[in-house]
């Protein structure tokens, strides 16, 4: 009912009470949620004050006419309900007015989705007005907000176009300062989506994401050439045509960037162009390892330039390698000289210092300057002490002998008559290098050039130092020989005579031997050393077999110094290998050698020696048999050291059959030695696991019974080596070791009778059977 009043009211004549009508009216379909209806009648409340009936009306009601009528525009639907409304009624002067608030108004409320609907209508709806950069400006500012960062990027893009300079907006806008404005919206919109753009492509890596980053920056310079940051744009732009792979286009953006840009952004684009170049260079690699010259060259020009413009920039180490490691690919060894000095020398702290060190001794090396890659790698030594590096300090010290050496052979090849140079240099290569793998070839060298030059003292002397240090030199022969015959011209017969003995010596099998041990005997003999002489002449007899005497006497002599010069080690080194097939082996030593030779002449063989030989044989079973353990199963373990006890007592019985006093009683000693041992380790062997009380007591006493029955025999043993000694003869150290071992064990008799202090032993009442055949007691108490 009251609406219809209102509607009969608002059709009246007066228009203060038709506007009063209305706003009522608007008011009743507003309450009832007529919201088009009610956005009606508050239209038409502000088409009257917008009449010629303005000054009829005395209520002041239009600016609350006009918020209802947003807000039923609001409920009708927003934007679509605004614009199907106004497309209905035609134009207003306070629509565009009320659709920017009803954006605002969404906004208020946190209807965003709906505030962008609304932005979007006002800029289609008047795209020439100066607010459509407002409602532009709203719209991207909403999408922000809505984490709506891709619709935003997006709205940046098509917005950015239509406010640009000399657009349709631009030329439509009377205000420099508005047309400013959408300049200032345009670049800033286009420069965060190239930006967007440019932060999705690094993320993704994708072709087609580095397309639109590339356009994105393409098109923000393209609008706006002159623009403050344009260096930065092509700084990306360079890196987007680097992803895709057109490195000439990266380059020439870099350039542009290094050009205009700021000292840092500067130094960016500049360290680019060498990461660009290096990677273009990469692409290029072929079979041989490295890429196309002109690129290498390329990066090291790049490099270059960066560090004049910053030669303490953080990378600078990283360049000088770059630089360095290309010069030395593509053999370009003078200008890999310069930047590897450079880079020691300007980082030394650098942990590849050390390696550009020994690499430049390298480059040096290529380029024939020997002395100064000497002079460098000498330098590495150093640097790699200093870092640490051992492998590389290692390296660098091999090399220096090898460019000196190289550093002589080329002033040889230069000038072959500096005999007095070419000799310094040789024999300053072998003296301060000696374990260089050439030394003995610059030894011999330089001998040559100090003979050449007339300095023969010089000369033997380098001669004798092959012969002293370098046995395996290929020079070690002709070395004697020229040692002998040089000290032989300057009548220096002693030592002559020495080279000479030495070099027969070294070489017996040469054709020169024997003459050469004739002729050192009569420089002896000349000198006045008749016995040194005839010393001498005894080892003519090789060249004489018929004097089988004094022959033996030599290999005898021989065989004793080659024995006590392996004192300490196994004695079956030395000794014969078996006959095979009937025929005997060369011998490999002069021992085995001599003892071929004494079993083929038993008369003229040494007993002593032989007594010896055999001893060590049984000292080599002994030390076999005092390793041997006697562990569980105990019947095995002890079979296998009773074989070894056996092979020990065979030995030193065959070594006191000979009947020299000092191996007789060694072989004695070590006889009851071996048999107490062998005792001992009965009782101290290893019990079954399994045995407890009674049983565990009964076995030990079997073991204890067998135990005893080695110690009584090895007490037998010394007290028969005691009673059958010489007394005329002082005791050697052997019958001692026996008297104390003997005493010691009949001191452990008396151990619980403390009235006793020693054992008293009388040796000439001992009444023992010579036990040094006895026989062996197994564990099972047999004869063995």
């Amino acid at each position: 009912m009251g609406v219809q009043r209102y509607g009969h009211a608002a059709a009246g004549p007066d228009a203060g009470l038709r506007v009063i009508a209305l706003y009522k009216l608007g008011w009743a379909h507003f309450n009832e949620d007529r919201f088009e209806a009610a956005a009606d009648a508050f239209a038409q409340v502000l088409d009257l004050y917008g009449s010629e009936h303005r000054r009829e009306i005395q209520a002041d009601i239009e600016g609350e006419a006009e918020a209802y009528l947003l807000h039923s525009l609001a409920g009708a639907g927003g934007a679509e309900a605004f614009a199907r409304y106004f497309d209905r009624i035609g134009k207003r002067s306070y629509e565009q007015r009320v659709l920017l608030a009803l954006g605002q108004h969404f906004r208020r409320y946190g209807e965003l989705p709906r505030a962008t609907e609304v932005d979007r209508l006002a800029i289609t709806r008047y795209p020439d007005t100066p607010e459509a950069l407002l409602s532009a400006e709203r719209l991207v500012t909403t999408l922000v907000l809505s984490e709506r960062t891709s619709d935003a990027r997006e709205a940046r893009r098509e917005l950015a176009a239509r406010f640009a300079p000399g657009g349709k907006w631009a030329r439509a806008q009377q205000a420099d300062s508005i047309r400013v404005a959408g300049e200032h919206f345009a670049l800033s919109a286009w420069r965060s989506v190239s930006e967007e753009d440019h932060a999705k492509a690094r993320t993704s890596g994708a072709r087609a994401d580095w397309e639109r980053a590339k356009t994105s920056h393409e098109e923000l310079l393209g609008r706006f050439p002159r623009e403050a940051d344009a260096a930065a744009t092509e700084l990306l732009l360079g890196e987007a045509n680097f992803a895709l792979g057109d490195h000439p286009a990266a380059l020439r953006h870099y350039a542009l960037a290094e050009r205009a840009g700021s000292d840092s952004l500067a130094l960016r684009a500049a360290w680019q162009r060498v990461a660009v170049n290096d990677a273009w260079y990469e692409t290029t690699r072929s079979g041989d390892g490295h890429g196309r010259d002109t690129l290498a060259t390329a990066v090291i020009e790049a490099a270059d330039a960066l560090l004049r413009r910053a030669p303490m920039h953080p990378r600078a180490a990283d360049l000088r390698w770059r630089q360095s490691q290309l010069s030395i690919a593509h053999a370009w060894y003078e200008q890999a000289n310069d930047e590897l000095a450079r880079m020691v020398k300007d980082h030394p702290a650098d942990s590849r210092a050390p390696l550009a060190a020994n690499q430049r001794g390298d480059a040096l090396f290529q380029l024939g300057r020997y002395d100064d890659a000497g002079r460098a790698f000498e330098e590495a030594v150093v640097v790699a002490r200093e870092a640490g590096r051992d492998s590389l300090l290692k390296r660098s010290a091999a090399a220096i002998p090898v460019c000196f050496m190289r550093h002589a052979e080329a002033l040889v090849s230069a000038d072959s008559t500096r005999f007095y140079t070419h000799a310094e240099r040789f024999e300053k290569v072998a003296t301060q290098w000696p374990a260089y793998e050439q030394a003995d070839v610059a030894t011999y060298r330089a001998a040559h050039a100090w003979a050449r030059a007339g300095q023969h003292e010089n000369a033997a002397r380098c001669l004798q130092r092959i012969v002293d240090l370098y046995p395996r030199s290929k020079f070690q022969r002709d070395a004697r020989v020229q040692v002998a015959t040089t000290l032989d011209s300057l009548h220096e017969h002693r030592r002559a005579a020495d080279a000479y003995v030495a070099f027969a010596r070294a070489c017996p099998k040469d054709e020169s031997a024997a003459a050469a041990w004739l002729r050192a005997a009569d420089l002896l003999e000349a000198d006045g050393a008749l016995a040194a002489a005839d010393t001498l002449r005894l080892a003519y007899v090789k060249l004489h077999p018929e004097d089988q005497e004094s022959a033996m006497a030599l290999y005898e002599s021989q065989a004793r110094r080659e024995l006590a010069a392996h004192a300490g080690q196994p004695i079956s080194a030395l000794l014969p290998p078996a006959p095979a097939r009937g025929r005997l082996i060369p011998a490999p030593t002069r021992l085995a050698f001599y003892l071929q030779r004494a079993k083929a002449q038993p008369r003229l063989a040494s007993r002593d020696l032989l007594a010896e030989v055999r001893f060590l044989q049984g000292e080599e079973a002994r030390a076999a048999h005092e390793q041997a353990r006697l562990v569980q199963p105990l019947a095995k373990s002890l079979a296998a050291r009773q074989k070894l006890l056996d092979t020990l007592l065979v030995r030193y019985r065959r070594s006191a059959e000979l009947g020299i006093a000092e191996w007789a009683h060694a072989s004695a000693f070590r006889i009851g030695e071996a048999l107490d041992h062998m005792g001992d380790a009965i009782a101290q062997c290893e019990r079954p696991a399994d045995l407890r009380g009674d049983d565990l007591r009964a076995y030990d006493d079997v073991l204890a019974e067998q135990s005893q029955a080695f110690h009584d025999r090895a007490e037998g043993v010394w007290s028969d080596l005691l009673r059958r000694r010489d007394r005329a003869v002082a005791p050697d150290a052997w019958v001692t070791q026996a008297q104390a071992s003997l005493w010691k064990r009949l001191a452990t008799r008396f151990y619980f009778h403390p009235e006793v202090e020693f054992p008293l032993v009388d040796v000439k009442s001992a009444s023992r059977a010579d036990t040094t055949a006895r026989p062996v007691a197994g564990q099972d108490g047999a004869e063995r």
